[in-house]
């Protein structure tokens, strides 16, 4: 897909959940904490998607990121606990052609918050949420869907372990999601990744890079 078709998708994305949310306001309450969709410019065929499962949320950053996207990949430039986690796996150069979103575009300060949204309200705002990061995943054709959480990962897809760490510590589950080959991690930034767990991640996704030029190269001697 040209890059303008993917852009001009990602738009309409943005005008959508700008309706939507003001749909919703009044019936969120002080759960209004507005949305975050995309953490980068809309890339496609990059390395990697990274796919979180919400957006913090603070009253500060209600009315923030409605409107369109950052120049360029939080994930690269942020000082974040994940954002680091991510650079210390993926390095920044990769990260830098990469972007992200959530599968819920909500904001929200925790999982416990977001369940004491009446649940048929927050049902249609999860639902109407995996609809439209559908059509950025399907529009921005990513070489690989990293999905942030193993819980989020089951959540949307089914998968197997592809990954173990020390003392048998599922690190990586791996499976298709929106078209897309797809992997689920354990949580970077919340889990408590041990230092050889994380040299064991890198190096995982270090051998999936070299796979992907190797299989990007032999496509094009064939063409």
């Amino acid at each position: 897909m040209h890059n303008q078709i993917a852009e001009d998708i990602c738009q309409r994305v943005y005008a959508a959940t700008n309706d939507y949310y003001h749909q919703c306001e009044e019936a969120l309450g002080k759960y209004a904490l507005g949305f975050r969709i995309l953490y980068g410019p809309p890339v496609v065929d990059a390395p990697f998607l990274f796919l979180g499962y919400q957006p913090g949320g603070r009253t500060i950053d209600c009315a923030t990121h409605h409107e369109t996207w950052p120049e360029a990949c939080d994930y690269a430039t942020e000082d974040w606990p994940l954002a680091k986690q991510v650079r210390a796996i993926w390095e920044q150069e990769v990260v830098a052609r990469c972007t992200g979103l959530n599968a819920i575009f909500f904001r929200s300060p925790s999982i416990a918050d977001w369940n004491r949204i009446p649940k048929t309200l927050r049902i249609d705002l999860e639902i109407f949420s995996r609809k439209n990061a559908e059509r950025i995943v399907r529009a921005l054709r990513p070489e690989c869907l990293i999905v942030i959480g193993l819980g989020t990962f089951n959540w949307l897809t089914q998968s197997e372990p592809s990954l173990h760490g020390e003392k048998g510590r599922v690190l990586a589950r791996k499976g298709t999601l929106w078209g897309c080959k797809a992997i689920g991690t354990v949580h970077l930034s919340g889990s408590r990744i041990s230092r050889g767990d994380r040299e064991c991640l890198k190096a995982y996704f270090a051998a999936l890079q070299t796979s992907q030029r190797t299989e990007q190269t032999q496509e094009g001697w064939s063409t």
